[in-house]
Formats: C-alpha cells, structure tokens, sequence
C-alpha cells in the first residue's frame, strides 16, 4: 500500500482506501491488455471522483480533437498513480445520439480522448466506479422516415 504520511485520521483512512481502489481499478486495466484476458476484462474502468470540498463531483475541461469545441467532464480512466496523484485521461460524455452530454445524470456512452490531467488524491473524499459498457458505446442514429 502507498504510504500517504497521515495515522489514525478518516481522512487518512479515506485517502488510503482511494488509493487501494486507484490501484484495483488500474491493476484490472493493465491485465485487461493481455491476451489471456482479451474480453474478458475491460481496458477502460471509468470513475467519477467526489469533492472533499463541496462533495460533489470533480470535473475537468477538455477541448475534443474533431470539433475543436470545449466540454467539461466528471468521467475519468486512470492512466498512473504515483504516491498521492493520480493521472487521469477524461472521457467525453455523449447523449444517445452522440451528442456532447453535459449533465450530471449517467450519459449514454462515454469515448475515450487523449487529454489528461494529474489530480491530488487528498483534494477527494470518495470515488465511484461507473460500468465499463459505456466506453465506445455506439450512438442511435435516426434517420428521416421518407
């Protein structure tokens, strides 16, 4: 277990028990990488991490490749943990038919980018894992009836 420097605290109970998640969650995404484990495991778990502040939330801003249009978002893929920060990569929410989604209900799908942030575990009082189905879900398309 990473060693944070704080005894006998609920948050440093808190902060450890993040990390031991952090670690699970990332641990099952290297695996996934392997061939034993091809579809069987997901290689994106996405998380939703709550603010020690105002226990709500964390969200991180991002501007999308393709539009060149910015979106905020609470979705996360660890990429690293080191000690007490976590390198996160944001997910872009997206409604059923593939559009941005910015609300703090479940979206529809969940696409993975390549922007990245590095977050301090103790800025966090809980974590949430979100069903990894939602990665690359294809959107509905509706066509004109006619």
């Amino acid at each position: 277990m990473i060693s944070n420097g704080e005894t006998n605290s609920n948050e440093g109970e808190s902060t450890s028990n993040i990390i031991s998640i952090l670690k699970t969650v990332y641990e099952m995404q290297v695996k996934a990488k392997l061939p034993i484990f091809k579809g069987i495991l997901h290689d994106t778990i996405p998380i939703v991490f709550n603010s020690s502040v105002a226990t709500e939330p964390y969200f991180a801003y991002g501007i999308t490749s393709t539009c060149q249009t910015s979106f905020r978002t609470c979705f996360f893929r660890v990429e690293d943990l080191v000690h007490s920060i976590v390198h996160l990569s944001l997910l872009y929410p997206f409604d059923i038919e593939g559009n941005y989604s910015d609300t703090m209900r479940m979206p529809y799908g969940l696409e993975k980018t390549q922007i990245n942030v590095f977050v301090s575990i103790q800025d966090f009082c809980s974590i949430q894992c979100i069903n990894p189905n939602l990665i690359n879900r294809q959107s509905i398309i509706i066509g004109d009836k006619w």
